[in-house]
């Protein structure tokens, strides 16, 4: 399964204009899960987010009143200067190779197993089980929120309520992520007066203008950031210039330049107080700040926070692990997942799956097979005894 999953190319542009379009977006790989659940024979709804980005989720009723969700994102992060062949999902000694392998296709293919399983062989008392898959995690978790959406509003036509538990897959080594940051990205713009470079002195540098925001970012990091309370494991909230553009050739003073920052927010923090904190700060201390446009955000998502449902369920994936011999730890993390956009309509969500996270996105993606088994093994077992 894993193997036909990376196989289909679900590239996220990442905000960057389409050149590929051949292996850009979900649009394919949610034509192979149609035909996954048709093979499984379970009901199935297709949503469009955006054009060619459909969630895909499909239902197998269960005997309970209970509703789990095990939920997985479609999208990959793009496949440049990958020493691997990206689609080839090839198997070497016991590793799949390929993009998304690890983040997040084996951890869709470990749902698709369960939701398999459990059809084959359903269990008394078993819940109702949805396998949601979900688009644009990678650059704004706009599927998670349309799904979550859609639940709030009462407009699924699988279920009827909200779900009891949502178990977001991402590698996790089978370690399960109950709390952590969340994120707003921007981009922000200097803007100057283009002139010839022999005489510098009539234009108007926007990159020099850019070099006074990035000072003033780096001071907004070691005065504000740098001096903040720390949240527990989470530790400190963040600030990081990713990109810098501008300028057009080297014998022209560039009118425009551009940068783009990612704000780590801790939960609890606002992420559009956060945002405007930045902005202010920034034109208190540069001059002409005028001269200097932030876009609205365009990645935008709350922490997870340490909810007591979440440390439950936690507990629960927990105990189930250690039957199969496996040590599942409750973690605390710096990066983004689904879940806030499921906790955030009351639902309890964590993060858990094959894989580590230090092989993902890499030039050599891959997951290891036994850790594909034992966590499929392990969601089942925790889904057959939920109801």
């Amino acid at each position: 399964m894993t193997q036909r999953l990376v196989q289909v190319p679900s590239v996220n542009p990442m905000g960057h204009k389409v050149d590929q379009p051949e292996i850009q977006l979900e649009h394919r790989l949610g034509d192979l899960l149609e035909k996954i659940f048709q093979e499984i024979g379970v009901e199935y709804e297709r949503m469009e987010v955006s054009p060619q980005r459909d969630n895909v989720v499909a239902c197998l009723p269960g005997s309970s009143d209970k509703i789990i969700v095990l939920e997985a994102h479609q999208d990959t992060v793009p496949v440049d200067g990958m020493t691997v062949a990206p689609f080839g999902a090839n198997l070497v000694d016991n590793r799949i190779y390929g993009r998304g392998a690890c983040d997040v296709k084996g951890g869709m293919a470990m749902c698709l197993a369960v939701l398999s399983r459990l059809k084959e062989q359903p269990s008394e008392n078993m819940p109702t089980v949805l396998v949601a898959c979900t688009v644009n995690e990678e650059c704004g978790f706009t599927g998670a929120r349309h799904l979550a959406s859609v639940w709030k509003s009462g407009d699924s036509q699988l279920i009827s309520k909200l779900p009891d538990a949502v178990i977001v897959a991402e590698p996790t080594l089978m370690n399960v992520v109950v709390s952590h940051k969340g994120v707003v990205r921007w981009r922000c713009h200097t803007k100057g007066q283009a002139a010839h470079s022999s005489r510098p002195s009539v234009g108007d540098n926007a990159i020099y203008r850019m070099g006074d925001v990035l000072r003033a970012i780096r001071e907004y990091e070691q005065t504000v950031l740098n001096t903040a309370e720390e949240q527990g494991v989470l530790g400190l909230p963040t600030i990081s210039v990713g990109t810098v553009h501008g300028g057009v050739s080297v014998n022209t003073v560039p009118d425009r330049c551009t940068i783009e920052i990612d704000r780590r927010v801790l939960p609890g923090e606002s992420q559009e107080a956060v945002r405007q904190e930045v902005i202010d700060f920034i034109a208190s201390r540069i001059d002409a700040p005028e001269k200097v446009e932030h876009d609205p955000p365009y990645m935008s998502s709350p922490g997870l926070p340490l909810a007591d449902s979440n440390q439950e369920l936690a507990r629960r994936i927990a105990e189930v692990a250690s039957e199969f011999g496996v040590t599942s730890e409750s973690m605390q993390v710096a990066y983004g997942t689904d879940s806030p956009a499921y906790f955030a309509i009351g639902v309890p969500s964590v993060v858990f799956g094959p894989g580590s996270l230090a092989q993902a996105h890499t030039k050599d993606e891959f997951i290891e097979i036994e850790q594909l088994y034992t966590a499929t093994d392990v969601l089942e077992k925790l889904c057959r005894g939920f109801g």
